[in-house]
């Protein structure tokens, strides 16, 4: 049975699934209210502008990077490194799901609206910050499979960076195989850090992000 949304929610999701099919540009506010079944009236009670809208979109995308792509359900994995390539693999069956429709989320809107939409760009640079954030906690995880002096958030950084190339090849070839070559790539290299002799201290943990609350929308296409 479909689940039941309120009007917000249900001009968020329609807004993002259309800005990220078709681009933000491309999309009109009219086509949003017609695709969401609702009026001009409810459209401007939530969303004073279209960028309010965009805005909400970029949160919710948020929540859904940290209640899916990073989610709970990483931790039924016991390999702490495999809890890497847990979140990898989600980005592939995003692309797989959507048959390549659909690239990374913060990719596509960062690529078209940081020049034109300054706000727009301040908050997915935050999320990408939290993406790194998170990745970051989980090779912390890894605790001495891992070498003590590894600089573990410059390793988030670079894998935060290899995915989201491999998304945009992957989307541009309708093909899997970049992405996949990608993935295998970062196996080989994880592979050979935890080879790598370790260091007598392991390194201190930070805190972990705060988790955003869980809500029946913080589920953007399965990321």
């Amino acid at each position: 049975m479909p689940r039941r949304t309120n009007t917000r929610e249900r001009l968020i999701e329609t807004a993002a699934d259309l800005f990220l099919r078709q681009g933000y540009a491309h999309t009109g506010v009219n086509e949003i209210m017609q695709r969401a079944q609702t009026t001009s009236g409810s459209f401007y009670h939530f969303f004073p502008t279209k960028e309010d809208l965009v805005l909400a979109v970029v949160d919710h995308i948020g929540e859904s990077l940290d209640t899916g792509v990073f989610s709970a359900d990483l931790a039924a994995v016991t390999d702490p490194v495999e809890r890497v390539f847990g979140v990898v693999d989600s980005y592939r069956r995003h692309l797989a799901d959507n048959d390549f429709t659909l690239g990374s989320p913060l990719g596509t809107l960062a690529a078209e609206l940081s020049d034109s939409h300054p706000q727009v760009r301040e908050r997915l640079a935050a999320l990408f910050t939290r993406w790194i954030d998170h990745m970051e906690v989980l090779l912390e995880d890894a605790g001495n499979r891992l070498p003590g002096d590894l600089d573990r958030r410059a390793l988030a950084d670079f894998i935060l960076s290899a995915v989201e190339g491999a998304a945009v090849q992957a989307r541009a070839r309708r093909s899997l195989a970049p992405f996949d070559a990608t993935a295998a790539g970062l196996r080989r290299h994880l592979g050979a850090l935890a080879s790598t002799p370790k260091a007598a201290a392991a390194p201190e943990t930070r805190p972990r992000p705060a988790p955003a609350s869980r809500s029946s929308r913080a589920d953007w296409r399965a990321w």
